[in-house]
């Protein structure tokens, strides 16, 4: 168990180990380009050995000196491939077997559909059979026919068609579009679609350009709208609230162009992984509840769909500062500072919602220490979790005494000044914990919050706490 106090101050710095989302991320993208890559900074622990225990069939990996080395491997045996021209998968050829690592969550749809694309069965002792029903429905939406699997009594799905012309004409979200990004990834394949009133932030988008692919994404303006004037114009109409009519909806044109992966370089691709984001979150949502004291933060991802916590905050109206100092395989890392600020609640789309699993429940325990009422919308799909994910947030709310109340599609959460302090002993992700921890440091009294996951993913998570908390009497 971790054992908290209410502290008097955060000081310090930490500088964040790597995302293991994003390296699972990355090592799966290679294994589709059939790539050799380098990893720095890769410390041993359960969630890496998850990690490797994933991919232990698709390449060869080894640490050393905390260098991770990832080769793919040859495979010389048939493997089940996705033809354009056919509506089954060819007879007589054996899919292999993609199991997902259940300790990493918040990028799963990329995992899942990444998998598929390289013609692999995709499983997930953890994702239930609703779930995969949803995954079904979103490969519909982009052109995918998929069927069910079961292995060994653990459900999965394997695809066995592309209409590539269903994902030309659009895609209608950004969860579907990362979902077609990483299809594509993983058949190494090119293609021109448009997406409607929505950004193409994404992860894929930097990690394609790091492994020498290419995303590339341009507005899609009218015949005689592509001067400035007009440029300016749009995006006046975009930033105006409620401005969501057709007229001023804003269309892209997305290339995606995997195919030249084919030519692989002689020596491997050396990527740098920025910080979990996830670990992220949860200190600075600790610094802006404990604002006494200086601490930075290192390492951390400044990319968009990367700070969802932080952006949360500044919305609220905390002072967040940001500096970057380099560059990795997944966009711009840097230090990251709180300032002493007040803070109100507001309302949060949670879209896409895979950008935000990781950190939501970091922004709800903000939400908790707010002025103010805040509401969190766009959750329904994590209802298809085991167990489900709304139900498992508010159980940990309750134990806190914070307001709070349930709708189909979100919570709504009541902030107030103090809660007292809170126990909490059954076994949390480590996202759901880690926040926990958060809340445990502003909480009058003692908490108690069961270890097992978060050490899992973070072995030296205590002695980060230890180092920059100063508590007071215990």
């Amino acid at each position: 168990m971790i054992t908290l106090h209410h502290a008097k101050s955060m000081q310090g710095k930490v500088c964040l180990p790597p995302s293991p989302d994003l390296l699972y991320m990355a090592a799966l993208a290679a294994c589709a380009a059939k790539l050799r890559i380098n990893v720095n900074g890769i410390n041993n622990s359960a969630v890496i050995d998850d990690i490797l225990r994933s991919l232990q069939s698709h390449a060869d990996i080894n640490i050393a000196d905390s260098t991770m080395s990832i080769s793919p491997k040859s495979i010389n045996t048939a493997v089940n491939t996705v033809d354009n021209n056919t509506d089954n998968a060819n007879s007589g050829e054996e899919a292999l077997l993609l199991t997902l690592p259940d300790s990493l969550l918040p990028y799963r749809t990329v995992y899942l559909f990444m998998g598929l694309g390289m013609g692999k069965t995709v499983v997930s002792r953890s994702t239930p059979q609703r779930q995969l029903a949803d995954f079904a429905a979103i490969a519909r939406r982009i052109g995918i026919t998929v069927e069910s699997i079961n292995i060994d009594e653990t459900m999965g799905l394997q695809a066995v068609s592309f209409d590539g012309g269903i994902a030309e004409s659009s895609c209608p979200n950004e969860d579907d579009c990362a979902a077609l990004l990483a299809f594509l990834l993983g058949r190494r394949e090119k293609l021109t679609f448009s997406i409607t009133d929505y950004h193409l932030s994404t992860p894929l988008r930097r990690l394609a350009h790091a492994l020498g692919l290419n995303v590339s994404a341009r507005q899609n303006a009218p015949a005689g709208e592509d001067g400035e004037m007009a440029r300016r114009l749009r995006f006046m109409r975009g930033k105006q609230k409620g401005s969501i009519d057709a007229q001023n909806q804003q269309s892209f044109i997305v290339e995606a162009d995997f195919s030249t992966a084919a030519a692989a370089p002689a020596n491997a691709v050396n990527i740098t992984i920025p910080g979990d984001e996830t670990l992220a979150a949860a200190l600075i949502t600790a610094k802006a509840l404990i604002p006494k004291g200086d601490f930075e933060l290192s390492n951390a991802a400044l990319d968009p769909w990367a700070t969802q916590a932080a952006s949360f905050l500044k919305k609220m109206g905390a002072k967040i500062n940001t500096e970057e100092q380099t560059k990795t395989a997944f966009g711009p890392t840097g230090a990251v500072t709180v300032q002493k600020s007040e803070r109100a609640g507001r309302k949060a789309r949670c879209v896409p919602l895979y950008q935000f699993l990781g950190q939501l429940p970091c922004m709800t325990i903000a939400a908790a220490f707010a002025e103010g009422k805040s509401v969190f919308r766009e959750l329904e799909p994590m209802r298809l979790f085991d167990p489900d994910g709304l139900e498992q947030l508010e159980q940990c709310l309750r134990p806190l005494g914070i307001r709070h109340g349930e709708m189909p599609d979100g919570i709504v959460i009541e902030g107030a000044r103090e809660f007292d302090g809170f126990d909490i002993l059954e076994p949390l992700p480590a996202h759901i914990a880690a926040a926990f921890c958060a809340a445990g440091v502003k909480c009058v009294g003692k908490t108690s919050i069961a270890d097992d996951l978060i050490f899992a993913r973070w072995p030296d998570f205590e002695k980060i706490i230890s180092e920059i908390f100063e508590f007071r009497g215990k």
